[in-house]
């Protein structure tokens, strides 16, 4: 009865884990806004976003000033600030944006399939530093408008939520499911044995969910224009990057569990 019973909670606790490790990662780091700007924050080091986001200033310099040339004037300063370690700061603000627009219902004006970037910081910024002959200031936001024919905003929020709820139940499932294996178990040994499979499982699943992410990405953002394109791509990339390397970690946890295991029951055997 007792084996029973063990390999029963064995097996819940290896089907929990395995739920648990990735979706509690996607959790903390995508469904999190802060665990998503930290995730995206890599990609501002990308020369195709820099240049994305270099384009975009000097146009909204253009189009917010009467002074002539201004364009051309600001364009080598919004690259060399795209370069700069403020940018990096700067853009994790718009991946804060990006993760507003993702996960919470849109208001009634909202264009959905239109992701409206905040980028009056970045081009008050740039303007300071361009010693224009005439003192500028811009005094009212500009957005950047990011088509999304395959998005819509607040397209995310349910399943944020679903991810959250199932992260944090898998988990608690897991460690009571595992524990009372253990307690259970006629043979600890073979049980952490398994418990190690369920974990290396885990981070096949991990795996998999990185590849996931980053072709999900592509194909949602196929529509936009090329330059949009390659700074989904870049973020996307960045953070199914993380995951992998998450999943090798759990991995090489799950393997030295399997083999702590496998000694231990051949040390068991021995001694009897």
């Amino acid at each position: 009865m007792r084996s029973v019973a063990s390999g029963l909670f064995t097996v819940i606790a290896m089907i929990a884990v395995i739920v648990a490790i990735p979706s509690m990662w996607v959790s903390q780091r995508v469904v999190s806004a802060d665990g998503f700007t930290a995730s995206a924050g890599d990609a501002a080091r990308n020369t195709e976003v820099q240049d994305y986001f270099a384009q975009k200033i000097t146009a909204s310099v253009e189009d917010q000033t009467s002074v002539p040339l201004a364009g051309a004037i600001v364009e080598p300063l919004a690259r060399d600030y795209t370069r700069s370690d403020g940018f990096v700061q700067d853009f994790q603000d718009i991946a804060r944006q990006q993760h507003d627009w993702l996960f919470n219902a849109p208001g009634p004006d909202t264009d959905t399939h239109v992701m409206d970037v905040n980028v009056t910081p970045m081009v008050n910024r740039v303007i300071e530093s361009a010693n224009l002959p005439v003192p500028v200031s811009v005094d009212r936001p500009i957005y950047v408008g990011i088509d999304q024919h395959r998005l819509t905003a607040g397209s995310l929020e349910s399943t944020g939520d679903l991810v959250t709820s199932t992260s944090w139940i898998s988990v608690i499932v897991a460690v009571v499911a595992a524990v009372l294996a253990l307690l259970t178990a006629n043979r600890r040994s073979t049980v952490l044995a398994w418990l190690g499979v369920g974990v290396l499982l885990a981070a096949a699943g991990a795996y998999v969910i990185a590849q996931y992410i980053r072709s999900l990405a592509g194909d949602k953002a196929a529509d936009t224009d090329e330059a949009a394109r390659r700074t989904v791509e870049v973020v996307a990339d960045g953070i199914s990057s993380d995951l992998v390397t998450v999943s090798l970690v759990v991995g090489a946890a799950g393997a030295l569990i399997i083999v702590a295991g496998l000694i231990l029951r051949g040390a068991s055997g021995s001694r009897h």
